[in-house]
């Protein structure tokens, strides 16, 4: 009996342990591994959970304030991306996209009306590289190289950094720190990358949007041009302004202030030729 008893408890146990990561995954924007490790929590009592000034990396906004950001990776698509800028001009709204660099080498245009549409337009690698896997030099160059496409599309440098897959270590930090990057991460991601409806997009989205969140979405794919009116409408009726990275770096409790098109940063190095300086992670 005593054995039996002491199943049941413990089966109980499991079953609600499991419903509440199941719960938190759905409802809540901190990770789970974040929300079990104190020093989380520490780092967020002293606002790192935001911006770390030790990093230069971008987590959340001001959870004081009703806006959000949109990001947008991984393009510019001919149609999807296309379709995209028709929805953020017809609903009057700016945010940030994250660019790769043969993408834009296949599109430049896109890229242009991107920012004369008053968009912001980070980096996201030449050739979406996972950046924590590469040495030093090759890091450099994913980034560098990037830039400098950047500046011959529109005569503007980048001053934000998504790295592809939001994977970092150390010497991605490094890089970024050296060529002046802010790095950008996200609170909210659609998961819109895998074969999923505009209905779990949507969904997804919006269980999880609280004032300062960074959504992160894709511009190539179909789904997340049929959600995202939804979002923006949805996002809208709830009473949040939408804005952009640096918009919202600006508006932290200890504001962040940048330049979205910096005059060429004293460490651009021509594409293949210029030795690279020496980089400590």
């Amino acid at each position: 009996m005593k054995i039996t008893r002491k199943f049941i408890s413990i089966s109980l146990l499991a079953v609600i342990g499991v419903g509440l990561v199941l719960y938190w995954n759905e409802h809540r924007t901190e990770r789970l591994s974040d929300v079990v490790n104190p020093l989380y929590w520490i780092r967020r009592m002293q606002g790192k959970d935001l911006y770390d000034p030790a990093t230069g990396i971008l987590y959340h906004g001001n959870r004081s304030l009703k806006e959000i950001a949109l990001t947008i990776d991984d393009g510019p698509h001919a149609q999807t991306g296309e379709a995209l800028l028709d929805i953020f001009k017809r609903y009057g709204v700016h945010v940030t996209f994250f660019v790769v660099g043969q993408r834009m080498d296949e599109h430049p245009e896109l890229v242009r009306r991107m920012l004369a549409e008053g968009h912001e337009v980070g980096n996201h690698s030449m050739n979406h590289y996972r950046l924590d896997t590469l040495p030093p030099e090759r890091v450099w160059r994913e980034v560098n190289d990037n830039d400098i496409n950047f500046w011959r599309i529109t005569h503007r440098h980048f001053t934000l950094l998504r790295p592809p897959g939001v994977r970092y270590n150390q010497t991605v930090i490094g890089v970024a720190r050296q060529l002046g990057y802010v790095i950008v991460s996200w609170s909210d991601a659609a998961k819109d990358f895998l074969d999923v409806t505009p209905d779990f997009i949507v969904n997804r989205v919006l269980r999880r949007a609280e004032n300062g969140s960074i959504i992160l979405l894709h511009d190539d794919r179909p789904s997340t041009v049929v959600a995202m009116p939804r979002i923006i409408a949805a996002l809208k009726r709830e009473g949040y302004r939408f804005v952009t990275i640096s918009e919202m770096l600006s508006h932290l409790p200890q504001p962040v202030v940048i330049q979205t098109d910096a005059n060429p940063p004293a460490l651009l190095k021509s594409a293949s030729r210029e030795p690279i300086p020496e980089v400590h992670p």
